[in-house]
């Protein structure tokens, strides 16, 4: 009878051990799903290209705080940056530095615990002075930048002396002085690993950079953040000034995205929730009309059967990088004489577009409450380039601009970016049915038939002129041995 209570009690006890550990592990579950929105690049994803999803220089939160390559020399930039900060807020003063200091530490021990809820992974060494050291960090740098690109805003206090008293024109800065730094910070600052929370910032920045003596009053966080990274989202690289210019050269510019750029008072006005800096951004190139998503399995032909098929591939100018739109003549008389329009805004590629490409659409495939914008753009170009071919059309048509050299390296680009990427909803499928559907129809069929077979180079085509001249020949001397 002993022996039978042992067993029952031994029987209750593991069953009480392993209803904790599932209790345990749903709650974190739960918890997790909700809130979190930084992520772990899948290895799936991560084993395509490493370098586009780890930071080079600078580590921001806890995922790559470990990596002794990001420590030094770094750390001590960031607080350089730190100091400077609090500086600019306390006029330079030891008390008020202090209670500064105070005020950030004190916000960011009250948000510890939902700033670890962010991360997907438990980040035990997360802690109050990361946040701070990380988050006045960005700070520091968006509004440093924007000094850089406003110089008639800067106060004459900032500009006669510095922290030591020495005269700001003689400090070599340690991002912006170097065109590779500065570069190479911005790009870490996009990556999905290297994210704070968003409310992190937002707290620190109404400490610091909100009580600025004479900071303009209607620039919002969301502004400097837009601001700083307005090259990746601007026409050819360049921002709204000459002097962000020098800042960021065109060949620099992590993504220039011709015709894009929504307009950021709009935006800021609203009562946007942001995860982090990069879906603000991801949101900021969100269309202002979105298209429909739906499943689709077909196979569009690349922009070079399309183009031999008739279709006439046009460059968008408007301001939304996701209307795409595909128009075909009414009558069957127009279709005769009058090319369907493949219409797509122009993307610049740059040696940094697929980083932040990558990224974005890892994000996406990550967190379940963010539309899969970009990875259905992805989808799209990559059906549309299938060789350097295609590039080729599409450079010619002003859709790309391809500043990495190669065709075949802008080739390579968009047929990397899906593999191992699942698509939901693609938003651009009723636009890839109607080029389908048109490039099967008889007559453009035919079009594309001769073209190819015929016309794709010199060559053929005069040995195509030749014979028809050889049988027009033929049936005209027919015709007159006839009426003979």
């Amino acid at each position: 009878m002993s022996e039978g209570n042992s067993d029952e009690q031994a029987l209750k006890s593991l069953t009480d051990i392993i209803g904790e550990k599932i209790s345990e592990g749903a709650a974190k579950i739960n918890e997790s799903f909700s809130s979190a929105s930084i992520y772990r690049v899948p290895e799936e994803l991560r084993k395509l290209k490493e370098s586009a999803y780890t930071p080079r220089l600078v580590s921001i939160g806890p995922l790559h705080s470990k990596d002794k390559r990001l420590k030094s020399p770094m750390q001590d930039i960031k607080m350089s940056y730190v100091n400077f900060l609090i500086c600019r807020v306390t006029d330079r003063s030891p008390d008020r530095k202090y209670t500064v200091l105070e005020q950030c530490v004190e916000a960011m021990k009250l948000s510890i615990e939902n700033a670890k809820k962010s991360y997907t992974e438990e980040v035990d060494n997360l802690n109050e002075e990361m946040l701070v050291v990380d988050g006045c960090f960005i700070l520091e740098l968006l509004y440093r930048y924007y000094l850089l690109t406003h110089p008639k805003e800067e106060t004459n206090k900032e500009s006669e002396e510095n922290t030591n008293g020495t005269p700001k024109e003689n400090i070599s800065d340690p991002v912006f002085g170097s065109r590779l730094m500065r570069i190479t910070v911005q790009h870490d600052l996009l990556l999905l690993e290297n994210q704070l929370p968003f409310f992190v910032l937002e707290k620190l920045f109404r400490i610091t950079v909100d009580q600025i003596p004479d900071r303009p009053r209607n620039y919002s966080l969301f502004d400097y953040v837009i601001e700083y990274f307005s090259n990746m989202m601007s026409q050819e690289g360049k921002s709204p000034t000459s002097n962000a210019t020098n800042c960021c050269l065109p060949s620099e510019c992590v993504l220039s995205l011709s015709g894009n750029g929504m307009d950021s008072e709009n935006k800021g006005d609203a009562e946007e929730v942001y995860y982090h800096i990069l879906h603000m951004l991801h949101d900021h190139c969100l269309p202002l009309d979105p298209p429909k998503g739906e499943d689709y399995s077909e196979l569009m032909p690349s922009a070079s059967n399309l183009d031999y098929a008739g279709v006439k591939f046009v460059g968008g100018t408007g301001q939304d990088l996701f209307k795409v739109k595909f128009t075909v003549a009414r009558s069957c008389l127009g279709r005769c004489f009058h090319r369907a329009r493949f219409e797509i805004p122009t993307l610049c590629i740059y040696d940094s577009t697929e980083p932040f490409l990558r990224n974005l659409i890892a994000f996406e495939q990550c967190c379940p409450r963010v539309s899969c914008y970009f990875t259905s753009y992805a989808r799209l170009m990559d059906t549309l380039v299938d060789s350097a071919k295609d590039v080729e059309v599409l450079q010619k048509a002003g859709i790309l601009r391809n500043y990495l050299g190669a065709d075949q390296e802008a080739s390579d680009l968009f047929n990397n970016l899906c593999k191992e990427v699942v698509l939901g909803e693609f938003y651009f499928a009723e636009t890839c049915k109607q080029a389908t559907k048109y490039s099967e129809c008889c007559w453009p069929a035919f079009v594309a038939h001769v073209r190819r077979e015929y016309l794709a180079t010199p060559w053929t085509f005069i040995a195509f002129f030749v014979a028809f001249i050889a049988f027009g020949m033929g049936v005209a001397q027919f015709i007159l041995s006839f009426l003979k």
